[in-house]
């Protein structure tokens, strides 16, 4: 993958241009051959955000503020369908406790895991993401202090 705004070359899976800080998330801001992002390049009128790159300002300190809103976001997210998950589980228990034992009970515990299935699937998704972007976080903090002991 070619970053669109400066032509570098980047991971795939990366947010942000190791060389430019721009984000990578967008559509069109990242290319799989550098033809294309040299030709992006070139026509594009929008300019990265550098963060005064050179002029002594924190290059990562945009990164990491957007990374942390993603987190939030994510934890929001998160918070959202253990919420869902909590309340269809009390309502089966609630259930549960009309019901005798038997055919119904089982029945009733067969369509409670169906229900259950989508939101256990996306908090499993939500738990990983959140795991990867705490993981980027903690590399840009640390490519962060680096600077800062080199600066000084």
């Amino acid at each position: 993958m070619f970053c669109a705004f400066c032509g570098s070359q980047v991971k795939d899976g990366d947010r942000f241009c190791k060389d430019c800080g721009a984000s990578l998330q967008g559509p069109g801001n990242a290319f799989q051959s550098p033809v294309s992002a040299v030709q992006s390049v070139s026509g594009n009128s929008r300019s990265p955000r550098r963060s005064g790159a050179g002029a002594g300002k924190n290059p990562y300190r945009d990164q990491i503020a957007h990374l942390r809103l993603e987190l939030k976001e994510a934890r929001i997210h998160l918070k959202e369908v253990n919420n869902q998950i909590s309340g269809t589980r009390s309502n089966y228990f609630e259930l549960d406790s009309f019901v005798q034992r038997g055919i119904a009970r089982r029945v009733g515990r067969m369509i409670e895991g169906a229900q259950l299935f989508g939101p256990y699937q996306r908090r499993k998704q939500l738990q990983d993401q959140i795991r990867q972007l705490e993981m980027e976080l903690l590399q840009l903090e640390r490519a962060q202090e680096q600077w800062r002991l080199q600066k000084q």
